[in-house]
């Protein structure tokens, strides 16, 4: 923390948002719409801002009763506290969803149909809580680009800074009101004030090894969203002084392949009907079984003595099958066979289920297939975790194999502490001035999260942030406050600009676009064909895609087009959504360079 009684503002605005993702963009937003001048903020580069909310599927929370929403929530929350102001009010916003939907993006939203019975369906009342969807089709990026959306249509009154990570807050040491940022700006700290205040919508810390550890107690987890949640926020909230809370819930979808890599594949394979059905099973790090493998996911949460808990993770776990088991998936029919059969060109093959144990550093292997067949042959119930027998098959001959995985994290829901209007609260009970906090980063969430949630919520308190933040305040005071500071220096300007739309073409050239990428930047390429008609040159004009999934993808798939002469080539694994939008392009650019010869 930064408390000054004399500063050199480098730049000057109403509001400071921290943090361009999904609960960033709304907060941006509605504070533009209420006259605010904003900077919003973010560590990313371009094209990679978007927090959880660029890999999120884009379904939101809605009911129409409050008292059973009530009820569902409060079992959910069991035996944690929760803050019943705050509660009530995200319910009250979550009844008002499709109203929000229509007055905000003009999109009247539709249900999704996922889990219509609730994500716990035990619970009362679990059918009060479905889901709906502004989009079509989910995990594309669509729900992102509608947020990304109203900043860019906002940028008379939005400036955005990318690769401008926070590095502290700067609050008045008389009043404690938040007044401004130090922002690492170009390798350069600039300091920036905020003359109504700041909204923090940073994401959690799951790329935080040592948070994830501290407030876990996790060893290791792979991350599936955004790398760059890095637990920055904690950082700012406890330097202001604020109470922290919820640090220790967090969300998952299971197992992902493990290849040490920052982002694992296959985050949803736990998912997979056709996987555990036969003689397989997940082995822990001592080689036995330690969860039902065929338990429907809920969000990592796992049935435990009559409660649903986060299981402590393994830390080499693998999933383990005979060649039975290995023939079926090979030659597996379902809607996940492609995924499948490259999950078990990863597999460890060993003649012996002894060789095998030695080869994964899984000491009680041997007795977990023996007492594996042992419930199927002998006792004809799985006595020990449950599983439907009906998926079980006896070990019989090999070889053996194991698929090394990674238990992974999709978000935490820990940060400071916050009331009913998104004001984050300080250790002594009362409201930080001018310091608010919207999106994951601190969320209401103490415990079991429940699937479109999240959405909600980054929508909720990115509404009630930005349009609070954007009040004006009496108590802000800015010393030595430069007049003009925002219009200063060359290197302090936006880095937002609108979307260039022409392109020269020349002979036997041609320009493809699409707008179907994850990025609300649409993908352009221009295309040059040889005298012959076939492929010569693909460049990439434009694209702002994940430099860590889909801008990986386009030199690859640029390649292989070209080598095949053929925009026809199968989609690169994980960034399926650029692969298309990426191939729909060329196309289109391929059938414009044959009508410009």
């Amino acid at each position: 923390m930064v408390y000054k009684t004399k500063v050199a503002w480098d730049a000057i605005y109403d509001v400071i948002v921290i943090g361009f993702g999904g609960a960033g963009a709304g907060a941006a937003r509605f504070a533009a719409d209420n006259d605010a001048k904003v900077l919003l903020i973010d560590a990313a580069p371009e094209g990679s801002e978007g927090g959880n909310t660029r890999y999120a599927g884009g379904a939101f929370a809605w009911g129409a009763d409050f008292d059973e929403l009530k009820e569902y929530y409060k079992q959910t929350y069991y035996p944690f506290k929760y803050d019943e102001e705050a509660l009530d009010t995200f319910i009250k916003n979550v009844m008002q969803m499709k109203e929000y939907s229509k007055k905000y993006f003009g999109i009247d939203a539709q249900p999704t149909g996922r889990r219509p019975k609730g994500e716990y369906p035990e619970y009362k009342d679990a059918v009060s809580m479905q889901s709906q969807s502004m989009t079509k089709g989910m995990y594309n990026g669509g729900f992102w680009k509608l947020l990304r959306k109203q900043v860019f249509d906002r940028l008379d009154k939005i400036d955005v800074w990318f690769e401008s990570p926070a590095e502290h807050l700067i609050q008045d040491p008389e009043t404690n009101s938040v007044i401004g940022v130090v922002i690492n700006r170009n390798n350069r700290k600039v300091n920036v004030a905020a003359k109504r205040g700041v909204v923090l919508s940073l994401g959690g810390f799951e790329n935080n090894q040592d948070m994830v550890q501290d407030f876990l107690g996790q060893g290791s987890l792979a991350p599936i969203g955004t790398l760059y949640n890095q637990g920055k926020g904690i950082d700012l909230a406890i330097e202001a002084g604020a109470r922290l809370w919820h640090m220790s819930n967090y969300d998952s979808h299971g197992l992902s392949l493990r290849q040490n890599k920052e982002r694992e594949k296959f985050a949803y394979m736990i998912n997979w009907k056709s996987l555990f059905n036969g003689s397989i099973f997940v082995a822990g790090d001592d080689g036995t079984r330690y969860f039902r493998e065929d338990e429907e996911d809920r969000h990592g949460y796992k049935y435990n003595h009559g409660n649903w808990v986060m299981i402590p993770n393994q830390n080499h776990p693998h999933i383990v099958m005979d060649q039975a088991q290995y023939d079926q998936l090979a030659h597996d029919q379902s809607a996940k066979a492609d995924q499948i059969k490259e999950l078990i060109s990863y597999a460890i093959k060993a003649d012996s289920i002894e060789e095998l144990s030695s080869k994964i550093d899984a000491p009680y292997l041997k007795q977990a297939v023996e007492d594996f067949n042992f419930l199927i042959d002998i006792k004809k119930r799985d006595m020990f975790l449950n599983r439907r027998i009906e998926t079980m098959r006896s070990f019989k001959e090999g070889p053996y194999y194991a698929i090394p995985v990674r238990h992974n994290i999709l978000h935490t829901h820990g940060g400071a502490q916050r009331n009913s209007e998104c004001e984050v609260v300080g250790l002594d009970g009362k409201v930080i001035p001018n310091l608010y906090e919207a999106g994951e980063l601190g969320d209401i969430f103490a415990t079991k999260y429940l699937g479109a949630n999240s959405i909600a919520d980054l929508l909720i308190s990115g509404k009630i942030a930005g349009t609070n933040v954007a009040k004006t305040k009496n108590n802000v005071n800015l010393p030595d406050a430069v007049t003009g500071a925002s219009h200063a220096s060359e290197d302090l300007k936006s880095d937002a600009h609108q979307n260039k739309t022409h392109f020269e073409v020349g002979r036997n050239q041609g320009i493809g676009s699409s707008d179907h990428g994850i990025n609300d930047l649409p993908i352009v390429v221009r295309v040059t064909l040889d005298e012959n008609q076939n492929l010569k040159k693909i460049e990439t004009l434009q694209e702002k895609e994940s430099g860590d999934l889909g801008g990986q993808a386009i030199p690859k798939l640029t390649k292989e087009m070209l080598d095949r002469n053929s925009s026809d080539v199968d989609s690169v694994s994980g960034a399926s959504t650029t692969s298309r939008a990426f191939k729909e392009a060329v196309e289109q650019a391929i059938a414009n360079a044959r009508k410009n010869k």
